[in-house]
């Protein structure tokens, strides 16, 4: 006869199992709650450009030309065109020129390239093959860094209203300071030199800290953006204060 156990037999067992597996060793590299929890950092390259200015082209173009030969999942690129009074841009956006001014507080100078906000700077584009190489290498001296965040973004579209859910979370064993979190969206319009076109630079949120393995919640919201469904968006975490706004990781929201 094959006996059914007690009720507070099997809550017992119940019980046990499951204190062992808060015992267990958590091995998965991308668990905010594993203290050796880390992900590739992402590298993200700002290019600041006005197309009235001569140097301007050869940057894009170059840009153009690392994006073709980078693997997926290494660098994001985007370009912000900036107004000038002496310089037409179609393109220009007052949002990027604010962008500028927070990585740097020197007048306006075009071509201006920053990987990872004020980590690396590449200003000057004397023609395609230099600016390339000089990307290039700035790549190279980035590439391979560890991020401590992860971070997973979904971009809403509702008419013209375009709204990013994020989700931060602090990887590895150490809690961080103040940092703050911002999106930018962008376009493609299909044609050499403008395949990455910033067209909002979403308000940014601030925050006092995260804990190891903790995570947070942020809504970034813009309620009138033309051509929304056609935009990507990245949302970004940087550094607050010390030598300047360093970006510790990106990610493209889906």
């Amino acid at each position: 006869m094959l006996k059914v156990p007690r009720l507070h037999t099997v809550l017992v067992a119940v019980l046990v199992f499951l204190s062992a597996c808060e015992d267990l060793e958590r091995n998965n590299p991308l668990d905010p709650r594993n203290p050796r929890s880390e992900r590739n950092r992402l590298i993200l390259v700002e290019a600041f450009v006005n197309d009235g200015t001569p140097f301007s082209s050869h940057a894009l173009k170059a840009l153009d030309t690392l994006s073709s030969r980078t693997a997926p999942g290494q660098v994001v690129i985007v370009e912000h065109h900036l107004p000038h009074p002496n310089f037409a841009d179609a393109y220009a956006l007052a949002e990027s020129r604010d962008r500028y001014h927070d990585l740097t507080a020197t007048d306006l100078g075009v071509p201006d390239v920053f990987l990872n906000g004020t980590a690396v700077r590449v200003q000057g584009a004397s023609n395609e093959a230099n600016a390339l190489l000089r990307y290039r290498n700035a790549i190279d001296a980035e590439a391979g860094k560890t991020a401590f965040f992860t971070i997973e973004a979904k971009k809403n579209v509702n008419g013209s209203a375009l709204t990013v859910d994020v989700a931060i979370a602090r990887l590895g064993s150490s809690d961080f300071g103040s940092f703050s979190v911002l999106a930018i969206a962008f376009e493609d319009l299909r044609e050499a030199g403008h395949h990455r076109v910033t067209r909002k630079v979403f308000p940014r949120q601030n925050f006092s800290g995260l804990r190891a393995g903790e995570r947070k919640n942020a809504q970034l919201a813009v309620s009138a953006i033309a051509n929304a469904e056609r935009l990507s968006v990245i949302v970004l975490v940087e550094q607050i204060g010390g030598t300047g706004r360093e970006v510790l990781q990106v990610a493209l929201a889906n």
